[in-house]
């Protein structure tokens, strides 16, 4: 971990910026390529803004977001929302633009809250879908606007809004073709199961809670996790928890006793064992590390 990053406070939206000499007053940032060059952002962070991103090349890298595991090649729409702890588990090399925006960048045009009508920025969404050739010119269509007028900004908000509604275009066609597949309610199921996890892991970490909100059987939702996503309900569960812990432990100042009890252990010793086993490290030692 470089010297740069402020344990007490990293923030990646920041981050980019203070390393790419971007003003700080702007509600938005643009990456590409370029971008991450420098940053080697290599273990789990959480997010604070809004990020919509298309990819141009590559033949897969995996992205993490909370327990799901995305393969982002060529052709890929990625959407992530506030709150959300992500993490790259290769290089991200590949070309690609992708627009990092807080809701202030719509103050006096439009109500940030629209953004929370978009299931695809927050758990329980589909965070990478594959859209066609068309599909991804329109949309590189409104990036190459958006790098051109980048410092008009009063042009900024209408482009990246476009952005969105062209986005939720393509999910909603998705959405359509899913409907009429024979995966879909397995889907909703996997994304029913990722949203409750999100919400309720520091209190409960047995399968069985999960499935009982679901309204099927225990065995049930795991032959339906391996299917859809090849893991079983219970090493979903505990890969969030642990990607929760890592980004507490780089991101922040608390200490390995309030990150315990923030994630719902009942002692630093049960979450030290529990850790280890899933890391082959100690919380202290994955804090220390470079």
């Amino acid at each position: 971990m470089q010297k740069e990053y402020n344990l007490k406070s990293f923030n990646l939206y920041n981050f980019l910026k203070h390393q790419n000499a971007d003003s700080f007053h702007n509600p938005y940032f643009l990456a590409d390529k370029h971008t991450y060059k420098n940053a080697h952002v290599n273990f789990p962070f959480r997010t604070f803004t809004y990020g919509l991103g298309i990819t141009y090349s590559g033949q897969g890298d995996v992205f993490r977001i909370g327990s799901a595991d995305y393969v982002v090649k060529a052709g890929c729409l990625t959407t992530v929302g506030p709150g959300m702890v992500c993490q790259w588990t290769g290089n991200y090399t590949a070309d690609h633009d992708t627009v990092y925006f807080t809701e202030e960048l719509f103050t006096g045009i439009q109500t940030g809250s629209f953004l929370q009508a978009m299931p695809f920025f927050f758990h329980g969404g589909k965070h990478v879908i594959t859209l066609t050739d068309d599909q991804t010119g329109k949309m590189a269509a409104l990036f190459g606007s958006l790098k051109e007028l980048k410092d008009q900004h009063c042009a900024v908000p209408g482009i990246v809004y476009a952005m969105l509604m062209l986005a939720g275009s393509f999910h909603s066609k998705l959405e359509g073709q899913l409907l009429n597949s024979t995966v879909s309610k397995r889907e909703k199921i996997t994304n029913a199961f990722r949203k409750l996890v999100a919400e309720h892991f520091p209190e409960h970490k047995e399968v069985a809670y999960y499935a009982n909100e679901l309204h099927i059987t225990p065995k049930y939702l795991s032959e339906v996790l391996q299917v859809e996503l090849g893991k079983t309900a219970k090493t979903l569960i505990d890969e969030y928890v642990i990607m929760e812990a890592k980004s507490l432990l780089k991101q922040t100042s608390l200490s390995i006793q309030e990150i315990c009890y923030w994630l719902g252990f009942e002692d630093a010793s049960h979450f030290n064992k529990f850790f280890k086993k899933l890391t082959d490290t100690t919380p202290g030692e994955y804090r220390r590390r470079l």
